[in-house]
C-alpha cells in the first residue's frame, strides 16, 4: 500500500491556492522533475481543487473556528476528493497563521486540531490510505487487533496501517461514538472528537490522544497505566472511570472524576483526582475542586443544560451537538437565557421552544437557521 505524502500535497496545495513561498516552489518543481507519482499527483489535484477555489478563499480569511464551519459544511463526495478537500481547508488555515504544514490531524505526537467532516456524515476510521465511515452507533476491536463496525463488517487495523502507524477516529458535530479498544477500554466520544492511537496498543504500553469530549471507562490494569494525551496535559489512570473536556478552541480544560483516581499533569504542575473532583485551571494554576458530576455527565444521557446561556453558547451548542449552523440578529446578541437541549428531538424541535420561550422568530435560509425578534 502507498503512503500518503501530506506535505507534497500540502506543496501541491498551496500552489493552488497562491500561498506558496519561493522556496516551496522549488521544492515543487524538484519533485514533479523527479517523480511522475508527483506529477500525476498535481494533475488531479488541480482538477479537483480549482472548482472549489471560492471556498477555499474563504478559510484563508476568516478564523480557525470559521474552518471548523466549513470543513462541516462543504465536504462532499467519496475517497480521494473529499481526502484532499479536507486537506485544503486545514492547509489554507495553516498558511494564514504562517504554519504552512501545521495540516490539521493527529499525528499521535502533536495534538492539533482535526478538520471534522461535515454534517449528516459519518463517524470515520481513518487508517491512513484508508478512511472507513462507520455508520453505525458502536464498535469494539479485539486483541488481535480487528476492529468490528457496522454490525458484523470487520478490518485488521494493524494489517490495513502498519507497525506504530497513528490510527484516528474521528467523530463529527452532531454524532457520537462509543469504541471498545483492544484492552477492553471502553470509550464514548461527544460530537466533535478526535480520538488517536498506535497500532499496536495494549502491547507494552496504553495511550491515546484525545481533542474534544469523552468518557472514559477505563480496564484496569495495575502494571500498564492508560494514558492520555490532551493539548498540553496528560492523564495517567490505572483503572477507573473520568470525563475529559478539552476542545482545542475551548480555553476551559475539564477533568471529571466519577470512580477510582487519577494524576493528571500539565506541564511542571499535577494534581491527584478523587471521584467526585475535577482537574480545572484556576488563574492559569492546575487544581482540584469539586465537580458536578451529574452536569457533566448529562452529555451521555443526550441532555444537555444550559442555565445561563448567551446566544454564543446557543450558537456553538446547535453546531456542536446537531451539526447545523444558527445565526442571531444583532439586536439580540446580548441576550442570555436558560435553554435545555434534548438530543433525541431534532434541532427545529429545539429552536422552536427556544424561540417561543424567548419571543423570537427562527427561519432558515441557505442551509442556516436564523433567529430574530418578532417585530
Amino acid at each position: 500500500m502507498k503512503k500518503r505524502n501530506l506535505k507534497t500535497e500540502a506543496l501541491i496545495i498551496a500552489e493552488i491556492t497562491g500561498s506558496i513561498t519561493d522556496d516551496e516552489r522549488a521544492e515543487l518543481e524538484e519533485l514533479m522533475k523527479s517523480s511522475s507519482d508527483v506529477r500525476i499527483l498535481s494533475e488531479d489535484m488541480h482538477k479537483v481543487l480549482e472548482p472549489n477555489m471560492k471556498d477555499i478563499s474563504e478559510v484563508r480569511n476568516t478564523s480557525a473556528e470559521k474552518i471548523i464551519e466549513l470543513g462541516n459544511a462543504r465536504l462532499h463526495t467519496q475517497g480521494r476528493v473529499r481526502r484532499m478537500f479536507t486537506i485544503s481547508v486545514s492547509v489554507a488555515a495553516a498558511c494564514m497563521v504562517g504554519a504552512f504544514f501545521a495540516v490539521f490531524y493527529f499525528s499521535g505526537q502533536d495534538n492539533r486540531p482535526e478538520v471534522l467532516f461535515g454534517k449528516g456524515q459519518s463517524v470515520w476510521l481513518d487508517l491512513d490510505d484508508e478512511v472507513i465511515a462507520l455508520n453505525g452507533q458502536h464498535g469494539e476491536i479485539n486483541e488481535e487487533e480487528l476492529f468490528t463496525y457496522n454490525g458484523d463488517k470487520t478490518i485488521s487495523i494493524a494489517g490495513a496501517v502498519g507497525k506504530n502507524e497513528v490510527v484516528k477516529l474521528i467523530v463529527p458535530w452532531g454524532r457520537e461514538y462509543k469504541i471498545r479498544l483492544s484492552d477492553g477500554t471502553l470509550v464514548h466520544m461527544n460530537s466533535g472528537s478526535v480520538l488517536s492511537w498506535y497500532t499496536g496498543f495494549g502491547n507494552g504500553k496504553r495511550e491515546v490522544s484525545l481533542s474534544g469530549e469523552a468518557f472514559l471507562d477505563v480496564k484496569e490494569n495495575a502494571s500498564q497505566p492508560f494514558i492520555v494525551h490532551l493539548r498540553n496535559e496528560t492523564v495517567v489512570v490505572l483503572g477507573t472511570s473520568f470525563n475529559v473536556r478539552a476542545y482545542y478552541n475551548e480555553k476551559p480544560l475539564q477533568i471529571s472524576l466519577i470512580t477510582g483516581s487519577i494524576n493528571v499533569k500539565g506541564g511542571q504542575q499535577s494534581v491527584h483526582l478523587k471521584p467526585g473532583q475535577e482537574a480545572v485551571y484556576i488563574n492559569d494554576r492546575l487544581q482540584a475542586q469539586l465537580s458536578d458530576t451529574s452536569a457533566i455527565m448529562e452529555w451521555k444521557r443526550r441532555m444537555i443544560d444550559l442555565p445561563d446561556a448567551g446566544v454564543e453558547d446557543i450558537e456553538q451548542a446547535v453546531t456542536r451537538y446537531y451539526g447545523e449552523k444558527v445565526e442571531f440578529d444583532d439586536a439580540i446578541r446580548e441576550k442570555r437565557t436558560a435553554a435545555v437541549i434534548d438530543r433525541e428531538q431534532p434541532v427545529e424541535v429545539f429552536l422552536e421552544r427556544y424561540a417561543r420561550a424567548n419571543d423570537l422568530k427562527y427561519s432558515k435560509e441557505n442551509g442556516i437557521y436564523r433567529l430574530s425578534l418578532l417585530h
